[in-house]
């Protein structure tokens, strides 16, 4: 009789062990697929925190100044390949409203509102604080293609500023379709109408890993040696 029920009491104890066991790993693997919010991933894949300083990198006192603004993570690696080659200081253009959502919550989404209404979204005083202007007569400005031209963001930032014709800005831009000459063209009038005093170059449309292609840029514009 104690030997049944010992056996029996061993066979409760295993059934129980198992059931806790396969609740631990159904725990583990609901926490993995939570991680994943299905966002273009990147620096700022809708995700920036309210108050987040704006990335730097370089000497303030440098002669070249690149700002740049990026959702995915594509123009923050041009504008930081930009900035290594012609020793600029590196500023991010951060929105006072960070961009949140995926891709398509934000390329149809706010985006094209904005496009479509020529919004100014705000930029947020901690880049304008970064930033001197009178100190930079060179200057190279980096964003997305967004609703078929740049982020109404850079409009905001470009009129924060009195430019004179000693102002050289030369635009930098990547997007899905980097061989689109009508983004192209939307996109420099804009910089043009937004900064209408400055000169404007003519400006680098092309993917951000494209090396040999920002290098003759910059080159043919005399800003590396």
């Amino acid at each position: 009789m104690m030997k049944k029920f010992l056996t029996a009491l061993l066979c409760g104890l295993l059934i129980v062990s198992t059931i806790v066991a396969f609740a631990a790993c159904s725990v583990g693997s609901g926490s993995n697929e939570n991680q994943t919010d299905g966002t273009d991933g990147g620096n700022e894949s809708g995700s920036m925190d309210e108050g987040q300083e704006p990335h730097t990198s370089g000497d303030p006192a440098s002669d070249v100044l690149v700002v740049y603004f990026s959702w995915s993570g594509n123009t923050q690696e041009m504008a930081e390949y930009i900035a290594g080659q012609t020793d600029a200081y590196l500023v991010e253009i951060l929105p006072e409203e960070p961009y949140e959502g995926s891709y398509n919550d934000v390329a149809y989404g706010r985006a094209q509102e904005e496009a479509e209404n020529n919004a100014r979204p705000a930029v947020s005083q901690a880049t304008y604080d970064l930033i001197d202007m009178e100190n930079y007569d060179t200057v190279l400005i980096g964003f997305p293609i967004w609703w078929h031209t740049a982020p109404m963001l850079i409009g905001t930032f470009l009129e924060h500023y009195n430019w004179t014709a000693q102002d050289n800005i030369y635009p930098f831009f990547q997007g899905a379709s980097n061989r689109n000459q009508e983004y192209y063209d939307n996109s420099m009038s804009f910089v043009r109408s937004s900064a209408a005093a400055a000169t404007v170059h003519e400006g680098l449309y092309c993917d951000e890993g494209a090396a040999k292609t920002i290098d003759e840029y910059l080159s043919s514009n005399g800003l590396i040696g």
